[in-house]
């Protein structure tokens, strides 16, 4: 069995544990909703009855378009990949009744669009460390460890488009790779269409397109010393861009009337305007640009809620790693860990003075992590080359740093994402400092022992009807058996998710452990590229 296949069928068995069931956020239902929208000819906004708006720009009351006609303020891109499953899921509805409709849709969503790109993404990581000229070992190993050992995991749980954008970003920058090494110009093309299709994503990453396309330009230029052949490069990449970027300006033109609007320029526009919002306090003039620049910037490298060498924490062994071995890295690879810093320092610059600089609610600073993956995808290929290199001492410590890091990311899934938010705004004990990851694990503690520390939710029962709803085990028959307390109809059917998802985590740890320790392969010596 070939290396891709198997950490394929690796990565489907651990996508499978870790799923919840659900999409894991407000902003990826709303996008499951637009979705729905566009094919049952409904209303994208969809007001719950009885949910009171408390600020002006509630994303769930949307914002007036073309005709008075109130949309998302969101991108179309996760919405159109959406769409198929949701389709799928009304329809299997039908025939199996007993699962709530918007259940049944969460579960196809999850399992027939989310999984395989997440698998995609990871298939992506394997192919350009293989262009990286790393042994097809070291590249699964490490492509394993993107999935396991970094925030991920998180992102492939939780549905907010992070992974879908590192998919295409992959993708781009491989591309530009292959084009560069092989002399195929097509690759050029497929980089830019990969790019195009993150603007659909996310406006910003626009930031991703110019960097990547920054790569491919360096590394034409130093493989051909040719002028012409880098330039006919540029212009593909470009010119495979350009349509798929247009049509993310086809959909706003048809929803706000402008090619040049966005959902939420058009938003920060009708905040003083829009009637929905009269009788709501006023927002200060900048909104959302209302924080001094450090804010953002030191918020995503420093604090204890968000900082992302604490929620990665192999990116600090992984930049001293490739510190030390700067000089043995292939030209190459030092040219996109150079774009690739660049690339991190304009998106803490783009989000500095953005009110949701950390993301809101979301594991780590959920707007810079994709970059930071991007970063680690050479660098934990080196770190799996030294560890398979290493004896002794350093090895075991690599290890070591290797096991926190699949724990730490194991934390963040295990556990719905919003139970620490809570627990720091009914002002739990434990929650003052907002550090995220001491709470979590100290929430997994108390769910075995609620004697452990005076934050556990049972030694807290004034608040404990605030967070009692999250203070639970995530994963997808956990989440169910919930569900069946007040639905019998989905009794049965927890049941047989308890034992398929038994034998799906015991296959993952097996198939994990086989192909790390006893997989047949050699690692051969990090090789320059010339």
């Amino acid at each position: 069995m070939k290396t891709v296949t198997k950490i394929a069928l690796i990565a489907l068995l651990w996508l499978t544990v870790i799923n919840s069931g659900s999409l894991g956020s407000l902003d990826t239902d709303l996008r499951l909703q637009m979705a729905n929208a566009w094919w049952t000819g409904t209303e994208e906004v969809r007001i719950p009855p009885g949910y009171k708006l408390k600020v002006r720009g509630d994303i769930v009351a949307g914002i007036m378009g073309v005709g008075g006609k109130r949309y998302i303020a969101y991108e179309q891109g996760q919405s159109v990949l959406m769409l198929p499953g949701d389709w799928l899921g009304t329809q299997l509805h039908r025939w199996f009744p007993a699962i709530p409709e918007k259940d049944m849709r969460d579960l196809v969503v999850n399992f027939l669009i989310f999984i395989p790109l997440n698998i995609a993404a990871v298939v992506a990581c394997f192919w350009l460390l293989t262009l990286f000229n790393f042994s097809e070992r070291v590249s699964g190993l490490a492509s394993l460890l993107l999935l396991l050992g970094t925030t991920f995991l998180h992102y492939a749980q939780v549905h907010q488009h992070n992974n879908q954008v590192l998919l295409f970003v992959t993708i781009g920058y491989a591309g530009a790779l292959a084009c560069t090494l092989r002399g195929n110009l097509r690759m050029a093309a497929i980089s830019g269409l990969a790019l195009g299709g993150t603007v659909l994503l996310r406006i910003t990453s626009t930031i991703h397109g110019f960097t990547i396309l920054t790569f491919l330009v360096g590394c034409m230029a130093y493989k051909t010393r040719d002028k012409d052949k880098t330039i006919k490069a540029a212009g593909l990449w470009i010119a495979g861009f350009i349509p798929v970027a247009l049509v993310g300006r086809i959909f706003d033109f048809i929803r706000y009337g402008s090619f040049f609007a966005t959902g939420k320029s058009v938003e920060k526009q009708q905040l003083a305007t829009d009637p929905m919002w009269t009788g709501l306090p006023d927002l200060p003039a900048n909104y959302p640009l209302v924080n001094e620049p450090h804010v953002g910037i030191l918020g995503a490298l420093i604090t204890p809620a968000k900082s992302i060498f604490i929620y990665d924490p192999l990116l600090i062994p992984c930049i001293i790693l490739g510190i030390i071995f700067w000089k043995r890295l292939s030209p190459y690879i030092q040219w996109y860990l150079i774009t690739g810093f660049f690339n991190l320092g304009l998106h803490l610059a783009a989000y500095s003075r953005f009110i949701f600089w950390h993301g809101d609610s979301a594991w780590g600073a959920r707007y810079q992590v994709t970059t930071v993956q991007m970063i680690l995808i050479p660098l934990l290929g080196l770190f799996v080359h030294q560890i398979l290199s290493e004896r002794g001492l350093r090895a075991w410590l690599m290890r070591g740093i290797v096991t926190i890091a699949i724990m730490v990311q194991i934390a963040s899934v295990t556990m719905p994402m919003n139970l620490e938010i809570f627990q720091t705004q009914v002002g739990m004990p434990g929650s003052r400092l907002d550090f995220r990851l001491a709470q979590r694990l100290t929430n997994m503690v108390c769910l075995v022992n609620s004697s452990f520390s005076r934050g556990c939710v049972e030694r807290n029962p004034d608040k404990k009807r605030f967070v009692q709803e999250w203070n639970h085990i995530y994963f997808l028959p956990f989440n169910f058996s919930h569900k069946a307390a007040e639905n019998p109809n989905l009794v049965n059917f927890t049941r047989i998710l308890y034992g398929l998802w038994g034998l799906v985590l015991v296959g993952a740890i097996a198939a994990t452990l086989w192909f790390v320790f006893w997989s047949s392969g050699q690692a051969p010596e990090l090789m320059k590229l010339s």
